[in-house]
Formats: C-alpha cells, structure tokens, sequence
C-alpha cells in the first residue's frame, strides 16, 4: 500500500513527470530541503520548500522526501515527525507519508540501483520544469486567490497614500493587507519606491544596509513605483503600478505613463499560443522607443534605436518571466535555447514560444538610471542617438513600471491582476 497520500491532481503530475524522465529501474528522490541556520543564533530563516518537490508533493514541510521507483512506476513519500522535546518548542510538523527514518531501510531494499537526487542532475530539473510551465486547475486556483490578496494591497494604497509617508509607511500598510486577504506571505521582497528610487529595477528596504536601513519621505507631485504581491498557496502574485501622488502630473509623467501602458496593452494582447515571446518583447521596445523619440529624448529610426540599445538605456530589462511556485518561475528558457545577445533582450527571463497554461507577467517600463545615463562610455557610444541636454535634465525623475499577471489560454488571454486599477494619480 502507497503512503503517499496524493489527490488526484498530484498523482497526474507525477505521471506526467515520470513520462518526462522515461527511466528504467533508476530511484530519484526529490527533497524538500532543510532549515537553514542563521549564523551565530539559535533561529532558523524562514523555510521556503524546494519548489519541484511543492509541485509533485503539494507539501511546504522541511527535511521531507519524495521517491520516485522507476521499475514499479510508483511514488513514495518520507516525512519527519516531531518528538515530545520539539513539541515543547514548536507545534508538531504534518506527519506526511512514511516516517523520514524508514528512507534508509526503503533505499537498502533497493540496493544496487542507480539513485539520482533530482537538485544535482539538470535533465530532471529541467523535466519537471517543462511540466510546471502549464499550470493545472488547482495551480490556477492559487494563482488568482494570490491576485486577490494583491488587489487587497493595491487598494489599500490607493485610499491611504498622501505625500509626506515614508517608502516603509506605506510598504507596511500594504503589505498588512496582503495579509488580511489571505496572503501567507509576500511573494518577494516588496518594491516601494519614491522619486528617484523607483530608477533601482529591484529597490527595497533595507538593500542598502539592513541595521541602518534607510526609508524616504514621498513629496507631493513625485511618482511612486510600487511592485509587490501576496503569495497564496506557495504561488506567486506580481504586480506593478505607478503612480504621482498629490498632484496632478505633468505633461512629462502623464505621456511617458501613457507610453508604458500602451506597450503594455500590446504585449498582453499578444499572449497568446504561439507568439515568440522574444518578439513580444521586441515589440514593447519598440513602442517605448517612438515614443521616447517624440519625447525628443531620441533620435532616429525606431528599429535602428532598438536593434542599437539605444532604447535598452531607458528600458533595460525584459517585458516579463513565468510565474508560479517561485515569482520567476521554471521553464522559462525552451528547449536548446541559449541567451540572447540583442542589447535589446539580453535580460530576458523567458524566451520561448507561449504556450496555453503559461502564466506570464508582461512589465515594460521606462527608467532614468543614473549607472546607466551617467556612464561616459555609453554617452560617447549613443553620442547621435540620444538627446543628452534633454535626457539629463530628467534624471531623478525615478521610473514608471506597470505590471500584471497574465494567463494564457486557447482563446482571449486572462488577466489574473485585472481588478487592480491602474490609477495615473492617487492623493
């Protein structure tokens, strides 16, 4: 008898995967991983579970092991149990499967067949991933519940936010939310950035030192750049909105928001099976670039900006990645692709042909960066292609990102985040 205690859906996952390795008599074991210590300290950091052995277990419990037994086709799964001393400290782990001490005893029964740990050989990892890329009805289900608990975040700011709050303010505001609605955790480490910050592609408290973190105060008339979500059922939310608060913006802010949420608009109606996501991408960027170029930030053909990195200097990063178990999920990269070496896509994090069941996020922006606009090789470099006198005067201007979650299906794509409002301007 299997101890495994897998639903329906689970089993057809494993089935799917064990189709996938096509193996012979080979054991694989897939582990949950372990508590990692903080040094100098009796405490742990918080457990996050291996995400394939999430997937074919549907178990966030740490030190567990799933084996897999090729020759019989049949899945067993191992799990700790809490002594009375662990139970004086700590409420008792979920005693899943078979007791984790009986591993050794099920591997000796087994003795002299290859076993492979799932963490060290890519072909496995990469099996697995292919089938997490089209997620299942109980995987859709967690992914809109974790949109929900963002909606529950995103409206808080937008009824709450004034000028004059600090980035933590109103990172712990949200975040609350997030958590009233359901959400077990965030997703990743929240983005809030004020002004200038909001030019950091990843800025969030306490990256510059976290025993002396630092917080800004937003002013009136700044944009404000927030990207964060809920994770709900170990699945990831990740939205992104911009937005100036306490005045109404100026020409400058409303046409370059305007910009980015036309390259949006385009990219998510592009979601759909069979789109090259590296042209999705392509596409956006050329947007964003006539649109910079009638800016008068530019200058030139928009292909000649975009093929140049011309455009990479204010949009540098990739119109989106897979969502899932992790907020940049598996799968990403199709089969015997290698990276890009377009200046313009060099960043990717998803370059495949789209597919039905993907979740994908679809995030162009525009950015002033200092690292990138203050680099005196790249000036000299885009010396005819860029508008310096006018491109310096909006440094410090931060950056506008806007973000949504996107399923793609055999007919209109689904929005995931589609509730959450995309305001020009709160407060």
């Amino acid at each position: 008898m299997s101890h495994n205690e897998s639903t329906p859906i689970i089993s057809a996952r494993r089935q799917r995967v064990a189709h996938r390795w096509s193996l012979n008599d080979e054991i694989v074991l897939v582990r949950s991983g372990a508590m990692v210590p903080i040094s100098g300290s009796d405490m742990e950091y918080a457990f996050h579970p291996h995400p394939d052995f999430a997937y074919l277990s549907g178990k966030g419990i740490p030190e567990a092991v799933l084996a897999f037994d090729a020759k019989d086709q049949n899945w067993e799964i191992f799990g700790p149990r809490s002594s009375a001393a662990d139970q004086v400290w700590h409420q008792p782990v979920d005693p899943i499967g078979l007791p984790l001490s009986e591993l050794e005893d099920w591997l000796a029964e087994r003795q002299g067949r290859q076993v492979l740990e799932v963490t060290s050989r890519t072909d496995l990892q990469a099996a697995i991933g292919e089938e997490r890329v089209h997620k299942d009805e109980l995987e859709l289900a967690a992914l809109r519940s974790a949109a929900e608990t963002s909606w529950a975040g995103f409206e808080w700011v937008y009824k709450n936010v004034t000028a004059g709050m600090t980035e933590r303010e109103i990172q712990v505001g949200m975040e609350a939310a997030f958590f009233k609605a359901g959400a077990v955790r965030t997703a990743y480490p929240s983005i809030v950035a004020s002004g200038p910050n909001a030019a950091f592609l990843h800025y969030f408290y306490g990256q510059d030192d976290i025993l002396n973190p630092a917080t800004r105060t937003l002013n009136k008339g700044e944009l404000l750049l927030i990207d964060a979500g809920g994770e709900y059922g170990g699945y990831a939310s990740d939205v992104t909105r911009s937005m100036v608060v306490g005045e109404e913006p100026t020409d400058i802010q409303s046409f370059l928001w305007q910009v980015v949420l036309r390259a949006q608009e385009l990219a998510i109606d592009r979601c759909r099976p069979g789109q090259e996501w590296r042209e999705v991408h392509l596409d956006s960027a050329r947007v964003i670039g006539q649109g910079l170029v009638e800016l008068g930030l530019l200058r030139g053909n928009v292909e000649d900006l975009v093929a140049s990195g011309a455009v990479a200097l204010f949009y540098p990063h990739g119109l989106g990645h897979l969502i899932g178990l992790t907020v940049h999920d598996a799968g990403g990269f199709g089969t015997n692709r290698e990276p890009s070496s377009h200046p313009q896509s060099m960043y990717l994090r998803t370059d495949r042909v789209l597919e039905s069941g993907m979740i994908t996020s679809v995030e162009p922006g525009v950015y002033f960066i200092d690292a990138l606009l203050g680099n005196l090789e790249k000036r000299s470099q885009f010396e005819d292609e860029v508008n310096w006198k006018e491109v310096d005067l909006l440094r410090g201007f931060g950056g506008i990102r806007i973000e949504d979650d996107v399923h793609v299906t055999d007919s209109e794509p689904e929005v995931l985040s589609a509730s959450i409002a995309k305001p020009m301007r709160i407060g």
